[in-house]
């Protein structure tokens, strides 16, 4: 009956833990029929049996599920589905095709583990491929920044330049060697061959094949892979390396729950009958995960806390050889919560939600060292981050900066002008001194506080102006509404001209702050020819946009000695760390659109 079977080459690598022997491939087969409704007899069942020098076992069979889209009664008549698995064992290594069926979490955690990003790379991303696609994830937690990106060209490698990629993880590529395209998912360990259908012989010597390429250590990976995050072991964090920060991954179990028509759902079990938990309570339960917990090590251990519960335990890690557990998490939100396949079997009662995030790798873990993360399950470090040169040479100090007291200043019926020592008025008289035409566009829907075109220049610039005061730190609280603000405006950027006529009654009025005043919104240039100036600005093929924070709770200077420090061996502080990656992400979503990024601060 397993001649029947044709289908593509696509398979999930693995490497044992230990031997597999016959009797837990039989108990496996006797599982999978378990979890499901009404199996049919098998369409076929090998065990153990011998192709060349490979093992392979393998089952089929029919069974029951609900439609995803249907809600039967009770004894209605089900949708009848039949699905495959096979294993193929080669060199310490198993090959895993499937349709639908999948191995137990218990049983791959006894006895598989995972193809590294590493191996997965010099078995598909060798020196001779070209990259025609790659999915990329951001090593930052920040929800203000650029999660995830996906480029594709017939050679990225001639139109990705090197400037940002390093701070992105390579999720998934697709490549062309030779007559052949592969594509390969570092974090699950799956490849495909783009192929016709293929025997169950034809899988097995090609799930051979990849085994040996995953092996060999003698073929160097690809330039282009390269300029990216690299993966490393966990073994390889540097001394003093401890982690800081955790961040669940909240859009991959949202579009696992809510997206996918067949993906997952989640049930309450507290005693009685399980009870399939709607969107509200879905959204409930997402919102109390979405945020970043600290993690401190106290007596020994890496305790997860809750920054907005007064730093209460609500959980642990635990760095293994292998891989960073999320050993506990414990919050009223997802007590008695299980995550369960939503076609699945009343009787499988699923997974604890923390334990199916931590199977999953549904997590980030930042360091105090900026140069790794951890993230989907690896390790992966970005050797560009370490000495903070890149870093300082987007921060511009402005030494009217250090004498501010105030974002805005007060205002009267009678003020003409913002108060000298504000930000606001330091940014009209410094900063943006050289603008032709600068724009007050604060308050209502605000693109940023200020907006500058210079048409003298060469070239021409377009430059947004987001202004915070606050109190002299090395944290990130202060800057976090103007990062959100800076980053969700940049689509503005180009300064569209059915927008611009929407703004021009706003522009050429007065300001107004909770009262009215005299200070014009145009504070430079003339109101009568607002259009005129910035059409001139878009009408130049190289006009430069930039995107400027500009504050006074931070120090170029003070930011300076702190890396002079780190690089002497001091740890950074967690509230450094989550400055670095905050700015971080907003100088790579500036980057994403073309613009340019500053910070300017104090001296």
């Amino acid at each position: 009956m397993i001649d029947w079977l044709w289908t593509t080459k696509s398979a999930y690598f693995y490497k044992k833990r230990k031997r597999l022997p016959k009797a837990a491939i039989v108990e496996l087969f006797r599982s999978l029929r378990q979890d499901v409704e009404a199996p049919s007899n098998n369409i076929f069942r090998h065990v153990k049996e011998q192709l060349d020098h490979t093992s392979w076992s393998a089952i089929a069979f029919f069974y029951e599920r609900n439609p995803a889209f249907l809600d039967l009664p009770d004894g209605h008549t089900k949708e009848r589905i039949c699905d495959f698995l096979i294993l193929a064992e080669h060199r310490e290594h198993i090959a895993l095709f499937r349709s639908n069926l999948d191995v137990p979490s218990d049983f791959k955690t006894e006895y598989f583990q995972r193809a590294s990003d590493e191996r997965v790379e010099a078995a598909i991303a060798r020196t001779d491929a070209t990259f025609e696609q790659i999915r990329l994830r951001s090593m930052a937690t920040s929800k203000y920044a650029l999660r995830s990106k996906t480029l594709e060209a017939n050679d990225l490698e001639t139109v990705v330049g090197p400037a940002g990629a390093s701070r992105f993880v390579p999720r998934g590529y697709r490549v062309r060697r030779g007559g052949d395209h592969y594509t390969a998912t570092p974090n699950t360990g799956r490849i495909s061959l783009r192929s016709d259908r293929a025997t169950y012989r034809d899988l097995i010597h090609w799930g051979v094949l990849v085994i040996d390429m995953l092996i060999d250590e003698n073929i160097p990976t690809s330039p282009f892979i390269r300029t990216f995050a690299r993966p490393i072991d966990l073994d390889s964090i540097p001394a003093g390396a401890l982690p800081t920060y955790i961040a669940i991954d909240v859009p991959a179990l949202t579009e696992e729950l809510l997206d996918a028509a067949d993906g997952m759902r989640l049930v309450r079990r507290t005693g009685g009958e399980p009870v399939i938990i709607d969107k509200a309570g879905v959204d409930t339960i997402l919102a109390a995960l979405d945020q970043t917990f600290s993690v401190r090590k106290i007596q020994g251990k890496l305790r997860v806390l809750n920054p907005t519960d007064n730093n209460a335990r609500i959980g642990s890690l635990s760095v293994g050889k292998t891989r960073i557990a999320l050993r506990s998490l414990e919050m009223p939100e997802i007590e008695d919560v299980y995550v369960a396949p939503a076609n699945a079997a009343e009787e499988n009662i699923g997974l604890p939600i923390r334990r199916y995030i931590d199977q999953n790798g549904f997590y980030t873990i930042l360091f105090n060292h900026f140069s790794i993360v951890y993230l989907d399950g690896s390790l992966y470090k970005d050797d560009s981050l370490t000495d903070g040169s890149r870093f300082l040479s987007y921060l511009k100090a402005d030494g009217g900066l250090n004498a501010a007291t105030s974002e805005k200043g007060h205002f009267s019926p009678a003020h003409a002008a913002f108060d000298p020592d504000s930000v606001f008025r330091i940014l009209v008289d410094r900063i943006g001194q050289h603008d032709d035409l600068l724009i007050c566009d604060d308050l209502g829907d605000e693109w940023a506080d200020f907006i500058g075109i210079n048409v003298h220049s060469q070239p021409k610039t377009i430059s947004f102006y987001h202004a915070k005061h606050g109190a002299l730190s090395i944290g990130a609280s202060a800057l976090h509404i103007a990062v959100s603000q800076a980053i969700k405006n940049l689509g503005r950027i180009n300064l569209a001209a059915e927008e611009i006529a929407a703004k021009l009654p706003k522009w050429t009025s007065l300001y107004n702050n909770e009262g009215a005043t005299l200070i014009p919104r145009v504070v430079r240039g003339d109101p009568a020819n607002i259009n005129e100036t910035i059409v001139d600005a878009l009408s130049s093929p190289d006009t430069i946009r930039r995107v400027f924070l500009v504050t006074s709770s931070l120090s170029r200077g003070q930011i300076d000695q702190k890396f002079v420090a780190i690089r002497g061996g001091e740890a950074p502080t967690p509230h450094f760390v989550q400055l670095y990656w905050l700015l971080t992400s907003y100088f790579s979503a500036c980057a994403e659109v073309g613009a340019f990024p500053y910070v300017m601060c104090q001296e």
